[in-house]
């Protein structure tokens, strides 16, 4: 099959479009995503000779959009209208490279432009929803009524659905019954075998070798406990640093409070920061870390039933886990036993006694569930959910598709 992947970000830092859109090409189908850059259009190849058509994001066409549409300028249809032009750049881009014989929506940006991928190609759409839109934390109210608008309108042309994981498969199931039974493809990460630390974490860091790392990786955004983080840093005894790689709104604030922190002597910094990783070599970074972090603040259901990236990123590089007490995420660590839960009220002296009495034999034990988790539990096992769902659409006939089909290898043969 021919599939057009569409997204609205630059798919360069999204780990799930990247390993979907891989296993889809494995698979033997012609695999090409569509995404959106605000430093204009680019065109570049992923590893495996996945082709990525980026168009320049604007907003110069919203009010066109309202015009279109007979609405008023308020704020909560000017959020409307850009996410639809958004979906529709697109969409435009997608119609002027190729034909698909599937869409493959990512979130719900994207997903404005529905029915303009029926209306022009007569194909199924998958739509692979990442998140629980209308609970994102800290989302401004506006937002909260314009994404679940965008699934209501939408949903009838989905023809395949795919979430993470049971508690978020329910939400939608419960909210948007009209959607088709959703497949349950969570955020695992590819693994063959854990990577040997070569020490670049600590040397990008500036760290001592023998320092104990408490590892933040991903974007520095509000509601993921970073401010929690930087008050432990303070208690944390003088062999663990907390280290953050990743970039976001909040790096300013890391960065003055690490000045702030400077008491300790060189190589063993109480904060450090180092850039996010290219996709390709983050488990050789990740290896560097002692423990990784992920204390998501409990801001409603998308945080309270997230399974981020990093809760199988950490384990594929041999890193035990300390977590927010989460449903999702505490199931996993603890039937795992790789790793440790903290209270979502997020004390810092909580966590830092929690982290400072670690012992080595303790994360060592915790290592372990690392392995056997990772092993059992990675890409590999959730891949042959991805290709059923494209098999199944193969299959499905449709006979408008056919149609269009036949009109075209006409009109070639008589060229």
């Amino acid at each position: 099959m021919k599939i057009a992947v569409a997204v609205h970000n630059t798919v360069r830092q999204d780990a799930r479009v990247i390993k979907e859109a891989q296993t889809l090409k494995a698979t033997g189908h012609d695999v090409r995503i569509f995404g959106l850059s605000p430093d204009g259009h680019e065109h570049f190849q992923l590893e495996k000779a996945i082709p990525v058509h980026l168009t320049h994001r604007t907003t110069a066409r919203i009010p066109e959009i309202l015009e279109e549409f007979g609405l008023e300028p308020t704020r909560e249809n000017k959020v409307w209208a850009s996410f639809t032009l958004q979906g529709r750049l697109v969409f435009e881009a997608v119609r002027d490279t190729m034909q698909p014989d599937a869409v493959h929506i990512h979130d719900h940006v994207s997903l404005t432009a529905a029915s303009s991928y029926k209306d022009e190609f007569q194909v199924p759409i998958v739509w692979d929803a990442h998140e629980i839109y209308e609970e994102l934390a800290g989302l401004e109210d506006v937002r909260r009524n314009v994404n679940p608008r965008i699934i209501r309108e939408n949903s009838q042309y989905i023809d395949a659905f795919i979430t993470l994981n049971e508690s978020i498969a329910a939400v939608y199931a419960e909210r948007y019954p009209e959607l088709p039974t959703a497949v349950q493809i969570p955020n695992a990460t590819t693994f063959a075998a854990f990577p040997e630390y070569d020490g670049r974490l600590h040397h990008a860091a500036g760290l001592d070798r023998d320092q104990r790392i408490l590892l933040f990786q991903g974007g520095f955004a509000p509601h993921r406990g970073i401010e929690a983080l930087l008050d432990t840093a303070a208690l944390l005894n003088s062999e663990w640093s907390l280290v953050f790689m990743g970039w976001g709104k909040l790096q300013v604030e890391i960065e003055e409070r690490a000045v702030a922190l400077n008491d300790r002597s060189q190589g063993r910094d109480r904060i450090a920061i180092v850039p996010g990783a290219p996709h390709s070599e983050l488990a050789q970074w990740t290896a560097g870390a002692t423990l990784g972090c992920i204390p998501y603040e409990d801001t409603g259901l998308n945080h309270r039933f997230c399974t981020p990236n990093k809760l199988w990123e950490f384990p594929a590089s041999g890193v035990p886990i300390v977590a927010t007490d989460l449903p999702e995420m505490a199931a996993r660590i603890n039937r795992a036993s790789m790793g440790l839960t903290i209270s979502p009220e997020l004390n810092p002296k909580s966590i830092a006694e929690t982290i400072n009495s670690l012992s080595d034999a303790e994360l060592e034990r915790m290592r372990s569930g690392t392995r056997a988790f990772i092993e059992n539990d990675n890409w590999s096992v959730y891949e042959p959910l991805l290709r059923d769902v494209y098999k199944r659409l193969e299959r499905r006939p449709n006979p408008v598709r056919a149609l269009i089909r036949s009109l075209r290898r006409r009109s070639e043969s008589t060229k």
